[in-house]
């Protein structure tokens, strides 16, 4: 089972990925996009936002492969795994998994596509795949 809390800060990304949409903030002065926290992104607290729907697409920015099951019990059969930093379209960056048989095809550069992934009733999970 995955175990992941949703809080009110979060709850706009997990229902629209509960509908196939990968969902980031923009602020409405500066238009410069983020994901949940305004931390490191130089955008003030104080500067309005809205949720906009990401267009899904990205590169790879970096990545690891896991051999070690992570901190939920969902990863224990799926060892080894991609865990990637992806640069979406929009300038923001997004830790995720990147779905791949063949682990030799990923790069850092390589352009990559969201696919959303149903793990519980509750939780739908933005991975990546090569495009």
């Amino acid at each position: 089972m995955f175990e992941l809390k949703i809080d009110k800060d979060s709850r706009v990304f997990w229902d629209g990925a509960k509908e196939n949409k990968l969902m980031i903030k923009r602020s409405q002065i500066s238009k410069k996009c983020f994901l949940y926290s305004l931390a490191h992104t130089g955008i003030s607290a104080s500067e309005d936002y809205e949720w906009i729907e990401a267009s899904g697409k990205g590169t790879i920015y970096s990545f690891t492969i896991s051999h070690i099951p992570g901190g939920s019990k969902y990863y224990i059969d799926k060892t080894p795994y991609i865990i990637a930093s992806i640069l979406l379209e929009e300038g923001v960056r997004l830790t995720s998994n990147i779905i791949s048989k063949d682990f030799k095809e990923i790069k850092i550069g390589k352009d990559v596509k969201v696919k959303f992934v149903k793990l519980t009733d509750e939780i739908t999970f933005p991975c990546f795949v090569l495009v």
